[in-house]
């Protein structure tokens, strides 16, 4: 909504982080791992998605593949379902030939493209927490004390979806 979103959906992978996002001021979260999910994402997108800010690859980002209206955009920032799994066991993409029929446009995201941009970027957050629309707090961090040696095994937290938000790793 900062962004003049006309409709916001979140995915997460549980009903109590979807609470979260929804607070948040997302129109609606979907639970990834929820038995519904693809049915729940086809009835939330019924105009189909405009804009699709992708971190999971994957399953989740095919599925999205045949929610994307013509000519919409994928901002890909991650591939977190695949980072752990061996060539053999990488999710591939079914759904790629939408990519083409429907003329979307996938592009890699990286935020140092865009440190140009930091001082407007940082007015519209600025703007947006004051009014309200955009809200910033202690929960969308998770902190971890951790010693140097277990820093690997924090992380996996990560994939095992332990946290809420931000994964924030403080060296004890």
């Amino acid at each position: 909504k900062l962004l003049h979103a006309k409709t916001v959906i979140g995915i997460a992978g549980t009903d109590e982080k979807c609470r979260w996002v929804e607070s948040l001021g997302a129109d609606k979260c979907l639970n990834y791992k929820s038995s519904t999910f693809a049915k729940d994402l086809i009835a939330a997108t019924p105009d189909f998605a405009d804009v699709y800010f992708d971190n999971v690859g994957g399953e989740i980002l095919d599925l999205m593949f045949s929610r994307m209206a013509r000519y919409g955009r994928i901002a890909a920032c991650g591939a977190i379902s695949n980072y752990n799994n061996s060539a053999d066991k990488t999710v591939g993409l079914k759904n790629w030939f939408e990519v083409i029929s429907m003329r979307i446009e996938v592009r890699g995201f990286i935020v140092i493209d865009y440190l140009h941009k930091i001082q407007e970027v940082s007015e519209i957050f600025k703007k947006g927490i004051e009014d309200g629309t955009l809200q910033v707090g202690d929960e969308g961090e998770h902190v971890v004390d951790t010693k140097f040696e277990d820093v690997p095994k924090t992380w996996v937290k990560l994939f095992e979806g332990a946290n809420q938000g931000k994964l924030v790793t403080k060296l004890v």
